[in-house]
């Protein structure tokens, strides 16, 4: 019995075409044994024919005759052993040592080798290994984009019609991928910016495996990362003029970048190396370095710059008027600052040396005149200071027309004193803007010359003057100043000039509590009558006994005199009154005015504040009836009274009554002015 050797036997493929091999093919890989087995169709061999098994080539293999002999050609008879059977309908046989040139597809003949029997037969596969794929292909590959990656081979399996598919395995880095599709091409995302080595093999399906391809190194691109700036200092602060450092920038990306350089969102520069030099203060502000290639482009991070300089007033106005401004009186002027510096500044608007208002850490001030007044006429100024430099400072001046009026910082006198034949020079001093005209005039006639004279003491003020020599009876008298500057009316001033006499009567005596042993008199001084008046302040409990309290001498400061009363009693109502006196004689004495001294405190231990609140209201119920006493007696003696009230132990204003003169008998009023706690 001959020996068979074994077959792999690696896929047969199922399913039969009209007029192709009755049975699937037979796949064996070269120097393996192939069994192949089919039926004949029925019908497809008739009564005592012999049949016939052909190979690929169109050569007889074997045939089997009608009475079921075997018998092989001379090329087959050491390597073919037959198993089937005819009457069967039944072909099995084994071929070993199998070549490539086996392959094909085996038909049946019946009664001879050319005869063919339709749908009778079966192909035989002869497997080869895939050729080894060259180096795998890639497109570009981009970092965090899908790559595709392409590897091919070559089938040696024969025949060309075998139906078999090759497909691929992959490695990277000689670890296996695991992949979901097996074919080529592979395709996947990259998610790495590492260089990576890829290969590939094929495999055919149920059969052999070729070589490993050579590896694929794959770089991906990818744009900027991992920026880093050098020095990394995020911030500097430098004084205009000074040298700035220059700035390096780098990144990684594939491939490389080029660099631009952004001031405050704008470009600025192109190249790695930020060079600003010289720091002056357009340079302030942040800088980016931001990278690019052809898969984008990112940014640094942001280095501050800050350049200081000293403080200018860019606009100083008023109203908007950057030199000189003219304003009616009454019209508002807004005064308006604006400073460029670095660091802010300390702004301060000013009248002259008066400061008018400040900022602090500012680039603007403003200041509003609601009602520009003649006064306010001047020279106003903006300062500003940022400790860089010296100060700042910047002008305009303000004009303000007013109509004239007096000049009350300068003294005025409306009446004039002199003996017949003696001299007087009357003066006037006028605030206006335009500075004035005037004319002196009066309704009677007189021998003097009117003509006058003036000088100017600012530009918003004037003296008028005018001289009186050898004054007779008919040049005393009411005297008429006109004076006009074209804004408004004339304004006219009447001033007297009387013979020398006594001084007039003082006015508007008040009288105040100071403390329970003094009380503080002021009053106002009148005409002096032509010499230095001296005034005299007497006081009485009883308005008969009076005592001279002191002695003033007229000063030519203010039109008001104060006086302190010493060594009084506490808790008392006194009555007091001014005279006025100069070499030519006294004035009349002023209406009384009272005043309470404030009662003496006396020093209690502690109490309760039970007993504390019943000796309040205890001391301002006798505090009332005191008072109402008071009024009663001096409603009786015909005093008109203005009460004051006012809790006990106070320093301010105690007295009861401080201004009363005399009225009718049997008339009185209370006015009270305070209330009680």
């Amino acid at each position: 019995m001959m020996k068979i050797a074994s077959a792999t036997v690696l896929y047969v493929i199922a399913g039969v075409v009209s007029g192709a091999p009755s049975a699937g093919p037979v796949l064996s890989a070269v120097s393996d044994t192939a069994r192949f087995s089919w039926e004949v169709p029925q019908g497809g061999l008739g009564p005592g024919s012999s049949f016939y098994t052909v190979s690929p080539a169109g050569v007889t293999v074997f045939l089997v005759t009608g009475t079921g002999i075997f018998l092989p050609t001379a090329n087959y008879t050491d390597r073919l052993v037959y198993q089937g059977n005819i009457a069967a309908r039944n072909v099995t046989f084994t071929l070993r040592n199998i070549q490539t040139s086996d392959a094909g597809t085996y038909t049946c003949g019946a009664g001879g080798a050319t005869i063919v029997i339709q749908n009778c037969g079966q192909k035989l596969v002869v497997l080869g290994k895939p050729i080894t794929p060259g180096r795998p292909v890639s497109t570009t590959p981009v970092y965090n984009q899908q790559v595709t990656l392409t590897c091919s081979s070559t089938s040696t399996t024969v025949p060309g019609d075998h139906g078999l598919t090759l497909t691929y395995t992959w490695q990277r880095n000689n670890t296996n991928i695991t992949v979901t599709s097996p074919g080529s091409p592979y395709t996947f995302t990259v998610s790495s910016r590492d260089s990576h080595s890829y290969r590939c093999r094929a495999r055919e399906s149920q059969g052999l495996e070729s070589e490993w391809s050579q590896g694929y190194n794959m770089e991906p691109q990818y744009g900027p990362y991992q920026i880093s700036l050098t020095p990394s200092t995020s911030s500097y602060t430098v004084t205009e003029h000074r040298a700035l450092p220059s700035i390096t920038c780098s990144a990684l990306c594939r491939p490389g970048c080029s660099y631009r350089w952004l001031h405050n969102g704008t470009a600025f520069s192109s190249g790695a190396i930020l060079s600003l030099g010289q720091a002056d203060r357009s340079k302030t502000g942040s800088y980016r370095c931001q990278p690019s290639n052809t898969h984008g482009s990112s940014d640094s991070g942001t280095v501050s710059v800050n350049v200081q300089y000293p403080a200018y007033v860019s606009m100083f106005t008023a109203n908007s008027h950057n030199d000189s401004l003219t304003v009616n009186e009454s019209d508002p002027v807004t005064l308006r600052c604006q400073v460029d510096s670095n660091p802010r500044s300390v702004i301060r608007l000013l009248n002259g040396t008066e400061e008018l208002t400040r900022a602090d850490n500012s680039l603007t001030e403003e200041y509003r005149l609601e009602s520009a007044d003649c006064r306010q006429r001047g020279n106003y100024s903006c300062t500003a200071t940022n400790n860089i430099g010296a100060p700042i400072n910047q002008r305009v001046e303000l004009l303000v027309k007013c109509s004239p009026r007096p000049d009350e910082t300068l003294p005025q006198q409306q009446k004039y004193a002199s003996r017949l034949g003696g001299n007087v020079n009357v003066t006037v001093s006028v605030l206006a803007y335009p500075l004035p005209t005037f004319t002196w005039s009066r309704a009677n006639s007189t021998s003097q010359d009117r003509t006058g004279s003036s000088s100017r003491v600012s530009d918003i003020s004037v003296t008028a003057r005018l001289h009186l020599t050898n004054l007779q009876l008919q040049d005393f008298g009411n005297y008429r100043f006109t004076v006009n500057n074209g804004v408004g009316d004339s304004v006219i001033f009447t001033l007297g000039i009387v013979l020398e006499g006594p001084p007039s009567t003082p006015s508007n005596v008040s009288v105040y509590p100071e403390g329970p042993f003094s009380l503080r008199v002021s009053w106002k001084k009148e005409f002096n009558g032509g010499a230095t008046q001296t005034f005299t302040v007497e006081y009485s409990t009883d308005e008969e006994d009076w005592k001279t309290a002191g002695s003033h001498e007229e000063t030519g400061r203010g039109n008001y005199v104060t006086s302190v009363i010493r060594d009084l009693n506490p808790d008392t109502l006194y009555y007091v009154r001014v005279v006025a006196s100069n070499k030519f004689g006294s004035s009349n004495y002023t209406e009384h005015v009272t005043g309470l001294t404030e009662k003496k405190v006396e020093t209690q231990p502690p109490s309760s504040p039970a007993g504390l609140i019943a000796g309040v209201t205890v001391g301002l119920l006798l505090l009332i009836g005191v008072a109402v006493i008071v009024v009663v007696i001096m409603a009786i003696k015909g005093y008109k009274c203005i009460c004051m009230l006012q809790k006990p132990g106070s320093t301010v204003t105690q007295n009861a009554f401080s201004i009363c003169e005399r009225m009718k008998p049997m008339r009185f009023l209370i006015q009270q002015m305070g209330t009680i706690p």
